[in-house]
Order: structure tokens, then C-alpha cells, then sequence
């Protein structure tokens, strides 16, 4: 069977149609079935939702009925059609939502995630089957990793395929729209940039080229071989956006145009390293969760959740590395590592529910809890991703004590994925077991940190445990941890993480133990005044050291009510509010001067 599908963009109404055209076969009836999830946003997104006028034909123009039977199922009627005739069905799909993991078109760019606009057979869903897509899209030309035909026709070997293989669409013009097209270790890589008028081409393409070589070669040291046949990053820019999306030939990023240099900037802004890394993240991922998965997802059932106790693995341990990679290939220095290290470090360690939730809950419940956050987030859950990180470093620093340094992490992973590669490319390999990290860590260095792993992953109520394994993780490094001194005023002193919306000042996540909290103030109350002054995102820092030793009245809105408490600064900070405080990663003789001047 071959599925033939054409996608018509109208930039106008923001929509695609689509015309999915498939023989009709012996059989009576027809199943379509849509996504519910997109592989690697671990969260229901009812794609569903946003198809209408879904109709079908035969090829001689007979209308063939049509009934929804699930909310991503449809049936189709083909008593009418005979066994020689094709069906034609039609459906339309908004396409404004500027997510990862959805659909968009406008007069600017296009953007095709497959979950979010695609219908399938039913019993297509896990065998191989011909899928060729076509664009009808005059005026536009049309990127994709997949097996090209024409300019703007691809063809995929299954579902699966197809699905995990995005497209993005610029004017002919190339207005506002930049391809940079590069050779990586022999495998050829598109950069397709949207959403900026002027950009340093020349920069972010040596930069990315040298990243993506340092990935290759961290995952294969003796051939230097990518996993796919070519690569498409597609990147758009627009003010705040920052996310990526992994496919296993490809990423899907969004950035702010103030992180990447312009055409006349020799030297990139700030935020720069941030891009970098976050193309190192995504990039990583073509090898760890889109060829070494989790057997819960092989294959992915796209209908429903698939819960996996190992996210840990797959996003943690990429979450380490994601910065040691932009490292290695010398595209940021070692205090930016630092730096992001500690961002890493303080987002695990700042959350009351580090040692309230284990590694394994969490990504097990990522469905209903780490992607439905809720004002309860901070008190009872962790991420997979930041304790993770954390994980990956303390089994990295137990490989090396072990071996002498004859191992560690990243020679595990290679060698990890140089044993299965084959089995992988020929899809005969059943996936990591549930919880069966250790196993595989003992079958390819010969250590056995089996009850390792699972105090790290199965335990709770451990902070003081990680605490301090973490420290000695940094100091075989020679780094050490200190306070940052660069943390506000307002959280170091009353535990108030001000979050700027409109203008204004409004309490992020208050710890329990912190003096605001004990005023009453919880997440998303607007702070409007400070002991009798009325408070803004410019002076509040001021004011709560102003109120330091003293007792100051709050008043706050809750909604449209006026609240106040008394905001107590004179007993000393609790303990368990001050392990939530930021903390920065310095060289291990600076943080012992740091330690003396404070005393002295």
C-alpha cells in the first residue's frame, strides 16, 4: 500500500489542507486515526481538535460517509467503492500555533510538525508502508529531511517515519528567511533560520558545524559517522520564544532574535551560548531517545501515553552533556559551562520537591505532572531533566573512582551505541528495558552499579545525601560550591522570587520555610508595597534590604483582593530555606577565599 499525500498552505487563514488519496482494498470500511502526542513532548496535545471538514470520496467522485468514533478516529464507509478505485479524503488544519510540536503557516514561514495535521490508516500504524508527501505551494519552497522525489515532493518507509520527520516552508523571496547548507563529517546539514532580517550567517554556520562535529564525534571516536543521511534544523525566532523538539534527522528550535548576532556583529551577544546549547541538546538527542529509546516506545503508540521510568536517562543525561559538547567544540568557554552547570544545580536543588519525588516518579508522571505544572509544582514535584543532570554527573564520577579513569559516562554512551547500532538500523533492537540502566552499564564496562543507581533514581527524602555528592563530583574537578552573590536581595533574604508580568512585580514560587511565606505571600500574588512604600520590578530589591533586622508590613493582591502580612527579618534564616538558595560553581581555591573573606 502507498498513502499519497498533498498539503496546501493558505497563509491567509492560517490553515492546511489536506488530501490524503489511498487505495480502497478489500474491505468494507476505512479507520483513520490522528496523534494525540508528539515523541518528545511527553504531554497530550489532541491534535484532533483542530481538523474540520473532513470528507472522503472515491476516485470516481462518489461521497463516502463518514463518522467519528473516538476523538482522533474517524470511519469510513467504502461499501460504495470498488476494490480497483482509490479514496480521497480531504480534511483542514489551523495552523497557528507557534509551538515545537504543532503547525504553522502565515505570508512569512510554514511549519509542519506531521502529529499535528496528519490522518493514517489505522493499520499502517506499526508496519512498513510507502507514505509520499507533496506540497502544492506555489511561491514557497519547502525543507525536509525525508527522501526527496521532486523540489516539494518526499517519500517516507512507514508511519513512524513519516510522523518524526517535520517540514518548514520560506518564500521564494527568502525574506526574513536564511538556509545555510553544511557538510558535517560527510553527512550534509540544512539550517533554516526564519523570523530575523540579519544575521551573522557565517558565525552561527561554523559554530553549529563545529558543534554538531563534536557530537559525532563524542558518539563515534573512530569513524566520525552520523546516524542519518542528512539533518534539517529548522529555527524560528521571535521575542522570548525559547524551546527545541528533537527528530531523529532533525530539531525544531525557538529563540529570541537578541540571542543570535547580526550581519555587522563580529561579536554575538549574550545570549548566543544559549542557542548553541540548546542545538547541542536537541542534536544529542539524535542518538540518545531517537535510536537508543526506551522499550516503552518501540513502537510509539501515538494514541495514548506511554510512560517510561527512564526519562531520567534520555533527558537528564542529555542535559549534562549539552554544554560539554558547545565545550569540546570550542564555541564556549569553561565559565559558561560553569554557568550553566549551576543554573542546572540551583533548578534542582531550589525546588522543595527535589527529595519529595524520585527520578523514576518523575518521568514516569511527566503526563500529568512536569508538563501540567501547577502553583503545587515547587512543594511536591522535580524534574527529570535538571535532578537527572544531576544523576548523570554523580554516575560519571562513580565510573571514574572505579575504573580509575579508565571509564566514564561518555565512554559508556559510545560504547553503548557502537554495540547496537546495526541492530538499531535495522530495527531489530528491542529498546532499553524498564529500569535496566544498570544492566546495560555492566554488560558494556563490567561495573555493577546496580544499588548506585537505584539509591539515585528509587530514593526520596535524600537531599543531604546529593548534597554532598555532588560536592565531591566537583571537586575530583577541582570546582567547589559557593553562594552566589549575584541572588536578589528580595529572594535571599525573604525567600521572594519576583517574576516581572505587565511592569509589575508578582511572587514566583515562595519557599515554605522562607520569612515570605510565613507573611502569607504565595505564587502570583502582585507585590504592590513594602512597608508603606509602594513597591516596583526597579526598587523592591532596595526595599527588602532596607526592611533587613526589622519587621515591615506586605500588601498584596490576591486577584482583586488586598492582603497584607507582617514580613519578619529579624530571626535567623531556617536551614531548610537556605539549601533552596542559589548557588554558583567556582574553581575550588576561590571558593576558600570567598569562605575566608566572609569570616574575616
Amino acid at each position: 500500500m502507498t498513502l499519497h499525500y498533498t498539503l496546501t498552505p493558505d497563509p491567509v487563514r492560517h490553515r492546511y489542507s489536506v488530501l490524503l488519496a489511498l487505495p480502497a482494498g478489500n474491505q468494507d470500511h476505512l479507520t483513520l486515526q490522528m496523534p494525540v502526542w508528539t515523541p518528545g513532548s511527553y504531554v497530550l496535545r489532541e491534535y484532533a481538535g483542530r481538523v474540520s471538514e473532513l470528507s472522503a470520496s472515491s476516485s470516481k467522485g462518489l461521497p463516502l460517509p463518514v463518522e467519528q468514533t473516538g476523538k482522533a478516529r474517524w470511519r469510513i464507509d467504502l461499501l460504495g467503492a470498488s476494490n480497483e478505485e482509490e479514496i480521497e479524503v480531504r480534511w483542514t488544519v489551523f495552523a497557528f500555533s507557534q509551538g515545537i510540536h504543532d503547525a504553522w503557516i502565515d505570508s512569512d514561514r510554514g511549519f509542519v510538525n506531521p502529529p499535528a495535521a496528519l490522518l493514517f490508516p489505522s493499520r499502517c500504524a506499526d508496519g512498513p508502508v510507502d507514505c509520499c508527501i507533496a506540497f502544492d505551494a506555489p511561491g514557497w519552497r519547502v525543507h525536509s529531511a525525508l527522501d526527496a522525489v521532486s523540489p516539494n515532493e518526499w517519500t517516507a518507509r512507514s508511519i513512524d517515519e513519516l510522523l518524526d520527520s517535520p517540514f518548514a516552508l520560506t518564500p521564494e523571496s527568502e525574506v526574513n528567511a536564511h538556509i545555510l547548507d553544511l557538510t558535517v563529517c560527510g553527512t550534509p546539514h540544512r539550517i533554516v533560520i526564519t523570523g530575523a532580517a540579519s544575521l551573522n550567517r557565517d558565525r552561527i554556520a561554523r559554530d553549529l558545524s563545529r558543534t554538531f562535529e563534536a557530537a559525532i564525534r563524542f558518539w563515534d571516536p573512530k569513524d566520525a559517522r552520523a546516524p542519518f543521511d542528512r539533518y534539517l534544523l529548522v529555527m524560528h525566532l521571535a521575542p522570548g520564544a525559547y524551546g527545541g523538539l528533537e527528530h531523529a534527522a532533525g530539531t525544531m528550535l525557538l529563540e529570541d532574535p537578541e540571542n543570535l548576532p547580526a550581519a555587522h556583529e563580529s561579536e554575538p551577544p549574550k545570549g548566543y551560548s544559549e542557542f548553541l546549547i540548546l542545538a547541542a541538546h536537541e542534536y544529542f538527542h539524535a542518538w540518545l531517545v531517537k535510536r537508543l529509546k526506551p522499550s516503552a516506545f518501540l513502537p510509539y503508540d501515538l494514541s495514548r501515553e506511554n510512560p517510561s521510568h527512564d526519562l531520567w536517562i534520555f533527558e537528564g543525561v542529555t542535559s549534562h552533556f549539552e554544554s560539554r559538547i558547545p565545550l569540546l567544540a570550542g564555541v564556549i568557554d569553561r565559565q559558561e559551562a560553569r554557568r550553566r552547570f549551576a543554573e542546572r544545580l540551583n533548578a534542582a536543588f531550589g525546588r522543595e520537591g527535589f527529595d519529595r519525588m524520585s527520578l523514576s516518579e518523575s518521568g514516569f508522571c511527566a503526563w500529568t505532572k512536569l508538563y501540567r505544572p501547577t502553583q503545587d509544582s515547587f512543594y511536591s514535584q522535580v524534574s527529570y531533566y535538571t535532578k537527572g543532570a544531576l544523576a548523570a554527573l554523580l554516575i560519571d564520577a562513580e565510573l571514574r573512582r572505579r575504573t580509575k579513569g579508565a571509564s566514564d559516562l561518555a565512554k559508556f554512551l559510545a560504547g553503548w551505541f557502537a554495540r547496537v547500532r546495526e541492530a538499531i538500523a535495522r530495527g531489530e533492537w528491542p529498546g532499553l528495558p524498564d529500569r535496566g540502566i544498570a544492566g546495560v552499564i555492566r554488560e558494556v564496562t563490567g561495573e555493577d552499579l546496580t544499588a548506585f543507581i537505584e539509591r539515585l533514581v528509587e530514593g526520596r527524602g535524600d537531599r543531604a545525601l546529593w548534597e554532598k555528592a555532588v560536592g565531591e563530583a566537583l571537586a575530583e574537578q577541582g570546582l567547589a560550591l559557593e553562594s552566589d552573590p549575584a541572588a536578589p536581595a528580595a529572594l535571599r533574604l525573604a525567600g521572594l522570587r519576583v517574576k516581572p508580568r505587565s511592569g509589575r512585580p508578582f511572587a514566583g514560587d515562595v519557599p515554605s520555610a522562607s520569612p515570605a511565606f510565613a507573611a502569607g505571600i504565595f505564587s502570583g500574588d502582585e507585590i504592590v508595597a513594602v512597608d508603606g512604600e509602594r513597591a516596583a520590578l526597579e526598587t523592591i530589591n532596595r526595599q527588602i534590604e532596607r526592611a533587613r533586622g526589622r519587621k515591615v508590613t506586605v500588601h498584596f493582591f490576591r486577584g482583586a483582593r488586598l492582603l497584607s502580612g507582617a514580613l519578619d527579618l529579624t530571626r535567623p534564616l531556617a536551614p531548610e530555606f537556605l539549601a533552596l538558595l542559589p548557588q554558583r560553581v567556582v574553581p575550588a581555591g576561590d571558593a576558600d577565599r570567598t569562605a575566608q573573606k566572609s569570616v574575616g
